[in-house]
């Protein structure tokens, strides 16, 4: 059935901190960023505001020889000015000087997310502009200043959400109801519970086409075929440990351990082992054979979801993530070290047959691409003689016509300490969360079929025009003549299609967040 407007799951959650209300705000205080002027200015009071209510549009017209009156051609809206009046009280001439060097510290930021007391759930974006002259000699003044919004419009701070669901005519199928005044941009997370080779996103105002809609029948799905994918931990005790191949032959003389990060378990190092060189724990898995019997994959995804984060500058530490082949011997890598003690420089190095391809360095820091709160994912990824790393959300791509045929056949995870550092000194968080292989037995890179295996997360960022698959971006999935269209006031019916061989269909939900006059 279609979806039915009651059906529509939103709710709004008040982001200000309100905490420090000493007494009940006027209603059109104002909020610039999540913070009352009136908690931060003791003596602040908002008089009153004006220019939030009708705006003024700016009509186009042309005359017609003598006829009366003239022809519309098109309005527009101008730009809002927001005027806010206000009173400050000090008891002595230092602290007038100090709270209005504080209101200038806090009017003084450009496109400003403003918030009034009356109206918690939508906001202005906006900058100051001018400002009135305050009485002299007085300790207790009035005052206006105005915020200059040149997108006139209110935007709510509630993100409504539109499941998809089939509807009578077996179409999955959005029905997306914007209540405000403007069209807006809409976002879309497509979760697959089964492999797909595309994504076709339709209305009547547009369509994106994501992946290939030739991916079909099931002798694609069969040429893509995962391996093993260890989820956490636990599942990662199948591999062997103590064994595998490394950059270097490393002492694996350290153990692993389970803890607990965010809720979801990781891999950690336990014991740091030792050794004059890098040392610690190491786990290694013989890829199995595939639905053909066969053992070694010449064409493949290796995939590991890793953290790396210090929590002060003299830590050190080694994460390696390598695939063995056939030989015993390396094929390719990534590997993530921190050796300095007086700097927090870290690098992310790229090896194919031990030789170093790329090294980035960055500072692994809380916010870093190696953690954010949340790690990141790396991959090696072969077809043929193409050879694709991802790290820190980018792709880096090398040709090795020599090791075209050359079949991958394990793949090995070490997480280590140098020397006599011990575990005191040990990078804060270097963990492994999952490890996954899928094997691809295709010649060329284009030809991988389905581009969307089950359990992977397509979004699209309707604001920013930018597709991801899961939090990479992956612009090269948008098919030329794609467009991003909008959710115009009012009703809109947004339809999906994808791979007939998809089945479960992915789930999906649409998002805006309405804009008002």
């Amino acid at each position: 059935m279609a979806l039915g407007r009651e059906e529509h799951m939103y709710k709004f959650v008040d982001t200000i901190n309100h905490a420090n209300n000493k007494e009940e705000l006027p209603a059109e205080a104002m909020s610039i960023n999540g913070t009352y002027i009136e908690n931060e200015i003791q003596g602040y009071r908002t008089l009153y505001v004006t220019g939030r209510e009708l705006l003024e549009s700016e009509i186009q017209d042309r005359q017609i020889g003598n006829s009366d009156g003239t022809e519309f051609q098109y309005k527009r809206n101008v730009p809002r000015v927001i005027t806010v009046a206000f009173v400050l009280k000090s008891d002595t001439p230092e602290e007038f000087r100090e709270k209005f060097n504080k209101l200038n510290q806090i009017l003084n930021q450009e496109e400003a997310r403003l918030v009034f007391y009356d109206e918690p759930d939508k906001y202005f974006v906006g900058t100051k502009s001018t400002v009135d002259e305050v009485s002299e000699g007085q300790l207790s003044v009035t005052g206006k200043f105005d915020i200059y919004c040149a997108d006139p419009y209110k935007y709510s701070v509630v993100e409504k959400t539109f499941p998809a669901a089939v509807n009578q005519d077996g179409v999955l199928e959005a029905v997306i109801v914007n209540n405000g005044t403007k069209e807006v941009p809409i976002d879309y997370t497509i979760t697959h519970g089964h492999e797909n080779g595309y994504v076709g996103i339709v209305s009547e105002h547009g369509v994106i086409q994501l992946g290939s809609a030739d991916e079909v029948d099931a002798e694609i799905r069969q040429k893509s075929q995962e391996l093993f994918n260890y989820k956490n931990p636990s599942e990662m005790g199948a591999m062997t440990d103590g064994q595998g191949i490394l950059t270097e032959n490393f002492p694996k003389n350290g153990t692993f351990k389970t803890v607990t990060v965010n809720g979801q378990p990781a891999l950690a190092l336990n014991s740091v082992g030792s050794g004059n060189n890098w040392h610690g724990a190491s786990k290694m898995v013989t890829l199995p054979a595939d639905s053909n019997g066969e053992i070694g994959a010449a064409n493949f995804l290796a995939q590991s979801k890793i953290w790396f984060e210090t929590g002060k500058v003299p830590q050190t530490g080694l994460l390696e993530f390598v695939v063995g082949d056939e030989s015993g011997q390396h094929l390719a890598s990534i590997h993530i070290l921190k050796k300095a003690t007086n700097t927090n420089q870290a690098a992310a190095v790229m090896l194919i047959q031990l030789q170093e391809k790329n090294r980035i360095k960055y500072e692994p820091t809380a916010w870093s691409v190696t953690a954010n709160n949340v790690g990141t994912n790396i991959y090696i990824r072969k077809s043929g003689e193409l050879f694709e790393f991802c790290f820190g959300g980018k792709k880096y791509q090398y040709r090795v016509p020599a090791l075209k045929n050359v079949k991958a056949k394990t793949v090995t995870i070490f997480l280590g300490q140098w020397g006599t550092r011990g575990a005191g000194n040990l990078v804060a968080r270097m963990y492994f969360h999952n490890v996954l292989f899928q094997k691809d037995n295709v010649g060329y890179w284009y030809d991988i079929p389905n581009r969307y295996r089950a359990g992977s997360t397509v979004y699209v960022d309707g604001s920013a025009t930018k597709v991801y698959v899961n939090g990479i971006a992956s612009m090269d999935d948008e098919q030329i003549g794609s467009k991003y269209f909008k959710a115009p006031p009012g009703e809109t019916k947004v339809q999906f299609y994808y791979s007939d061989f998809c089945n479960p269909a992915p789930t999906i939900t649409a998002k805006i967040k309405e804009a008002f006059l």
